[in-house]
């Protein structure tokens, strides 16, 4: 029997870029409200209104199979 199978974590470039739209969601959510944002090493890569697209996009754009894909929301979608 194996063990318990440990989750991958992110990449250090991963957590960077997350951080990074952290620190520019002000920025972000002026250019991109409502839309999905794809960042990788600090530049948005890829935007769309579906989540999964955005991260083919971006993953097809810069070949990285990590990257960060968030929800600029301007607090005006209800879920």
């Amino acid at each position: 029997m194996r063990g318990p199978i440990k989750p991958r974590l992110p990449s250090k470039q991963y957590t960077r870029d997350a951080r990074w739209i952290a620190r520019h969601y002000s920025e972000l959510l002026c250019q991109y409200a409502n839309k999905w944002v794809a960042v990788h090493k600090g530049r948005v890569v890829a935007v769309g209104s579906a989540s999964g697209a955005v991260e083919r996009l971006a993953r097809r754009r810069t070949g990285v199979p990590d990257i960060p894909v968030q929800l600029i929301d301007d607090g005006t979608i209800i879920l």
